[in-house]
């Protein structure tokens, strides 16, 4: 079946273009959020070829596509116009029912404000890691010009400059303006408000005490100011007269939540950061049991959709200690069990064409796409998938033993493996952890077995 063919297939089956309030992309899923979730015909799309499984997760319909999701959601776009290329547009499809209901929201707006910035962040952080590597192999000094501009400039600029692209995708999702969201954010990284005192003293704003903080690599302080300005900014668009509103609705936003920003959210979303360091701290001193406990809970989180919950959590970390040994190294060693439990059913199923997917997904999942893998593979046969969570725990624990840890933003994968090496105290065994962990969940699927399909099922 054509991309062209899948994408109008798909959006006659989710009730078509009337029913679509917004649609976007990730590495693998095609997302939808509905205006009726119950017009989408849920197993029609699931029996489409191409279509490799459909959730319901954070309020949207998801189509798995695997790699092909960029060129299908390109054939989507012009089916459905304008519609399509408002990508980053979200519409609530319900309001949120009780407490648990508001943190799932909750949860869902902080996760949308890092989503569509993670393929610059992950671009961004391989231009360091190629710095790194110039200078490791002698062709530029670390003292150099070249490679400060190479890792301090071009591949630290996202991270330098984060509240930026926060305010953006904050303003998109909270569905405010979005020119005042970008303002509140070079107010917070304005070299005026760091030079009128060293971090952490504090100055008067009309007899009011404003502590100076660095907020470059912070997300929290623009996070919450946007929720606020989307509340102000009706209020401001409500009293300012059509004759002046052009000019009085921004000011009242600027002078009611900058101040508001500046003297309570940011010395408080601090707080918050000291919390999550001790979180990390805490994760740190777990070692290699934290990254194996992990590792086994990440292709749940990858089945439920969740698995992007993580991401705030990494840049934070980021932004804390300029590593992070838990979360990309549970989600390597996921991924490689991931490969390894296809790999093991390949190896042992008799169906030629199981065999054929299982060896396509092996492939996929090696280099970082484990969804063809999850849900055409391993869940699909049930025990490769009970197999896989074993695997991805053992590998974790290897992992987390030999000190795979990750100094910036990749997907985990067998290409990227040479990245999460740098802190390895024998880089042999460092190595050695990636085949261990395939080779491992590989036995572990082909002597647990499963329950074998025909070539016509």
């Amino acid at each position: 079946m054509s991309n062209t063919q899948l994408a109008k297939d798909i959006l006659e089956k989710v009730g078509g273009k009337e029913n679509i309030s917004s649609m976007t992309h990730c590495v693998t899923r095609l997302r939808f959020v509905l205006k009726n979730n119950d017009a989408a015909d849920r197993e029609a799309i699931k029996a489409m070829e191409g279509v490799i499984s459909v959730l319901d997760s954070g309020g949207q319909l998801q189509v798995v596509l695997g790699p092909a999701v960029t060129d299908v959601y390109n054939e989507a776009v012009k089916l459905v116009g304008e519609i399509g290329a408002a990508a980053e547009k979200e519409v609530p499809a319900e309001k949120p029912q009780g407490i648990k209901g508001y943190l799932k929201a909750g949860l869902d707006t902080l996760i949308a404000c890092f989503v569509p910035s993670i393929m610059i962040i992950a671009g961004s952080g391989m231009v360091k890691v190629l710095a790194v590597l110039l200078n490791s192999i002698g062709l530029i000094a670390m003292d150099s010009p070249t490679y400060q501009i190479l890792n301090g400039v071009i591949g630290d600029g996202v991270f330098y400059f984060l509240p930026f692209f926060v305010a953006y995708n904050a303003a998109k999702k909270m569905n405010t303006d979005v020119m005042v969201s970008m303002a509140l954010a070079g107010i917070l990284l304005h070299p005026t408000l760091s030079g009128l005192g060293e971090a952490g003293t504090t100055v008067s704003f009309f007899g009011i005490g404003l502590k100076i903080m660095s907020y470059s690599a912070q997300a929290l302080p623009v996070i919450f100011a946007v929720w606020l300005l989307k509340y102000v900014d009706r209020f401001a668009d409500k009293v300012s007269p059509n004759l002046v509103k052009v000019f009085l609705r921004p000011m009242i936003d600027l002078l009611v939540v900058a101040p508001i920003m500046l003297i309570l959210i940011g010395p408080a979303s601090s707080v918050l950061g000291d919390l999550f360091f001790k979180f990390c701290e805490i994760c740190n001193n777990w070692g290699w049991l934290a990254v194996g406990i992990n590792a086994a809970l990440f292709p749940l989180m990858v089945l439920t959709g969740t698995h992007n919950a993580t991401i705030p959590l990494l840049i934070q970390m980021f932004a804390t200690q300029g590593f992070d040994s838990i979360f990309l190294p549970s989600g390597l060693a996921a991924n490689i069990a991931e490969a390894g439990a296809a790999a093991g059913v390949a190896l042992k199923t008799k169906s030629m064409k199981m065999r054929s997917t299982a060896l396509s997904a092996t492939v996929s999942a090696l280099l970082g796409i484990t969804e063809p893998a999850l849900y055409g593979v391993n869940l699909r046969l049930k025990k490769p998938f009970i197999a896989m969570l074993c695997g991805s725990a053992i590998g974790g624990c290897i992992m987390g033993l030999v000190k795979i840890t990750a100094p910036t933003f990749v997907t985990p994968s067998v290409l990227t493996t040479a990245i999460f090496l740098g802190k390895c105290p024998n880089v042999l065994l460092g190595v050695l952890s990636v085949p261990l962990t395939f080779i491992i969940t590989a036995v572990i699927t082909y002597f647990f077995g499963f329950e074998d399909v025909k070539d016509g099922e």
